[in-house]
């Protein structure tokens, strides 16, 4: 540095780029801190502004890398320690970030920005109590800052203090009315309030969007789209792992795109295997995230959808933000949020009879649209053909080894409140000697598991009976082996939680009140049959929780029914769903993008990859990999098959073939006996089994008594009779070739 320069201009342009960038005129800011740095390159502030103004222009890469030298050169300054650690979060890098956050506030405990980074990352990362703490610091150092003291809430809420968090989202409100985040964290916290009621959710409601409403955006006339298709946006912030995806799915996989098009509007900077999954079965993705307010909505209104669904409601980033300035001609809300948008540009809301009856709708300021069940549910979207896994096979009740009932839950610790914990305690104690299985996010860390098992003391249970598990994604379905009864939460319900539970042969007891997030459980037992298990009061729900638990016997007879029961109803029904939900948009869309009604029966299909297929084209293509030993693409063709045939007999089959030739004859003839089971009058596939058995050395007499039982045939009639290729096994004409007329009895069903 020039000797002879004087600091006094220098310090007035680190004043000048300080003011610049608290006014957030960053490009202003980097500009002046880097004058600075070529005439008093002794500076640190310069660098430090210059990766400061950089981080906030979003070119946190570059910021980092300035940090680190500057944090080189100026070993001494306090500020790039925490400046580096920043940027780390901002670039998702969590774990090496929090270490540098928590160094940086040892030097200085008072920077309220910096705990309101930590806090933030713990959040992301599941740590919510150690985000409650940060976020409590970072409230008290701001007080008047809305922000942090929305965030001071949020952690609340999801480290299980909701009730207590939700004065605290009230004076985040207060302190900024306009605050989107604060105000949609705070409508949702009101749901686990049981003392507020449908009237009250829908004037807070009503009042939030009318403010919404007062910002308005020069956008792009409404216009419909082109073609004679109608085209379907669906905008959300959860198009990645999220419980949204087993839902969602089963719906747009399974649509007539003959019909219908799909375009999916993302509000997260989140891409993992689930967006792209959900990807593959729409025909435009659009990343929205970090586009302006005005931007999103010109971007949305430019692809001229006709009808805009909600997936969100009013939770993270609300989708509703955007859609009260109208996104489509129509639009409806569905799925995400459990309650009414109270927003007038909502016109509809998809529903069923169970979960809002008769009497409900004044409830909500949108047209109910009231479906069989308010949507499809497939397990395990992830890898669809795990559900035919032996692990993932309903066992029998663990009461019958254990010898007590194990009650349990598995759902997140924001939902074990004090109604909750009133309903466990009241039914642990006329069970006493029962134990209690609560699986939840954070019941890993120490802290969590104390105030847990303080709040349930102080209702009365007694915490040695109560085990106390972190939730694991890869237990997401075998934790139900060790449950006998699921003890649903209130007065907000289980949603995919009921779902798993059920489809694991687990009965759940739900106490269903009068408004919809109370009875998010309702539509699935009663899909499932299990009307009995739906109660209306707090005794109903101890009497029926115990009564199921007397009688270990009949609680297995239930369990080993309930699978079978729930496949074949409307809630896995997603082709059903499908054509339910094209009838409704039909008729909705009928004054602004008229398309001729059905004439036909609908075609069973599925769309993926920018090509609509028919089930039986999926079939034919199954049968002629298996035919050229293409395993691979027999495993994939079966997967995309069980979007829209969920647990099929042609689905076992082929994936008992791709397991035989990949080494794993036993997974295979388990498979192959489930198809049996499915289809159980077919004669090849038990012309397999044979075959199978006597490879694998393994006793056949069994196959030879059902043989005899079930046919009047004998094991050698049927090693008589040709084994049947794959396109004859599936019922299918092999490609330019004649059947043989031999094959007749073999291929086709035998009547009984």
């Amino acid at each position: 540095m020039n000797k002879n320069v004087s600091m006094g201009p220098a310090q007035r342009m680190i004043q000048q780029a300080w003011n610049a960038y608290n006014a957030n005129k960053y490009a202003d800011s980097l500009k002046q801190s880097r004058a600075v740095k070529r005439i008093a390159g002794s500076l640190p502030d310069a660098y430090y502004l210059e990766a400061l103004s950089l981080s906030g222009m979003n070119h946190h890469e570059e910021a980092k890398r300035l940090a680190e030298a500057g944090m080189k050169r100026f070993p001494n300054h306090a500020g790039f320690l925490g400046l580096i650690g920043a940027l780390e979060i901002a670039l998702e890098n969590y774990a090496e970030g929090i270490p540098l956050l928590q160094r940086s506030l040892a030097l200085q405990p008072g920077s309220a920005h910096l705990w309101g980074v930590l806090g933030t990352a713990m959040f992301y990362t599941g740590d919510y109590f150690g985000a409650q703490l940060a976020g409590e610091k970072a409230a008290a150092l701001l007080p008047n800052d809305a922000i942090a003291v929305g965030n001071y809430a949020s952690a609340l809420r999801e480290s299980g203090s909701t009730i207590e968090a939700i004065p605290i989202f009230r004076r985040a409100c207060a302190l900024d009315p306009t605050q989107r985040v604060n105000r949609s964290n705070l409508l949702f916290s009101l749901l686990y309030d049981e003392n507020i009621g449908a009237d009250e959710l829908r004037r807070e409601a009503m009042d939030w969007a009318s403010t919404l409403a007062r910002t308005t955006i020069d956008a792009p006339a409404l216009q419909p789209s082109e073609g004679e298709r109608i085209r379907i946006g669906i905008l959300s912030n959860d198009l990645r792992r999220h419980a949204c995806a087993y839902f969602l799915i089963p719906l747009i996989a399974n649509l007539d795109r003959a019909r219908f098009e799909v375009h999916l509007f993302s509000l997260s900077n989140v891409n993992d295997n689930i967006t792209r999954k959900i990807r593959v079965y729409a025909e435009g993705f659009h990343d929205l995230y970090k586009m302006s307010e005005a931007d999103v909505v010109r971007a949305v209104r430019a692809q001229r959808c006709d009808v805009m669904i909600d997936l969100g409601g009013y939770t993270g980033a609300s989708p509703l933000t955007y859609m009260v300035q109208r996104l489509a001609p129509k639009q409806l809300t569905w799925l995400g949020y459990p309650g009414t948008t109270g927003m007038p540009q909502i016109d509809y809301r998809v529903t069923d009879w169970t979960a809002d009856p008769e009497g409900f709708d004044h409830n909500y300021t949108e047209k109910l649209l009231r479906a069989p069940v308010f949507s499809a549910f497939h397990p395990s979207v992830t890898n669809p053909l795990a559900i035919y896994e032996e692990r993932y096979r309903v066992k029998p009740t663990p009461a019958l080894t254990n010898g007590y009932i194990t009650f349990g839950s598995c759902n997140t610790i924001a939902k074990l409140g004090p109604k909750t914990m009133r309903l466990w305690s009241a039914v642990l104690a006329r069970c006493p000697n029962s134990r209690m299985l609560v699986e939840a996010a954070g019941c890993d860390q120490e802290k969590v598991r104390e105030m847990l098992f303080e709040r349930m003391a102080a209702h009365g249970i007694d915490t040695s009976r109560v085990e106390l598990i972190n939730r694991d994604g890869a237990n997401q379905y075998v934790t139900y082996h060790r449950i006998d009864i699921a003890l649903d939460t209130a007065p907000v319900t289980g949603g995919t939680t009921t779902c798993d539970a059920i489809w694991m042969g687990v009965p759940v007891v739900t106490f269903a009140g009068d408004t919809f997030h109370q009875r998010v459980s309702a539509p699935f037992l009663h899909a499932a049959g299990l009307d009995d298990l739906i109660c209306d009061t707090e005794e109903r729900y101890v009497d029926v929780a115990c009564a199921l638990a007397a009688d270990v016997q009949q609680l297995d007879n239930i369990r080993q029914s309930i699978r079978p029961r729930a496949e074949q109803s409307e809630m896995f029904d997603a082709p059903r769903f499908a054509g339910w939900f094209e009838d409704q948009l039909t008729e909705i869309c009928a004054d602004t993008k008229p398309i001729a009604p059905r004439t036909a029966p609908r075609q069973q299909g599925i769309y993926f990859g920018g090509q609509y297929y028919a089930a039986e084209d999926l079939l034919m293509s199954v049968a002629a990999h298996m035919h050229l030993s293409e395993w691979r693409a027999v495993h994939n063709v079966l997967e995309n098959l069980t979007s829209t045939w969920y647990r099929h007999w042609a689905v076992a089959y082929g994936l008992a073939e791709y397991h035989y030739h990949n080494e794993a004859p036993d997974t295979a003839i388990e498979l192959l006996v489930e198809a049996i089971g499915m289809r159980p009058y077919a004669l090849g596939l038990y012309r397999k089994l044979a075959v199978w058995l006597a490879e694998q050395n393994l006793d056949r007499s069994a196959l030879a008594s059902l043989l005899e039982e079930q046919f009047g045939l004998t094991l050698d009639a049927l090693e008589a009779m040709p084994l049947p290729n794959a396109f004859e096994m599936l019922g299918l004409e092999m490609p330019g070739a004649t059947r043989n007329p031999n094959q007749e009895q073999v291929t086709e069903e035998v009547n009984a």
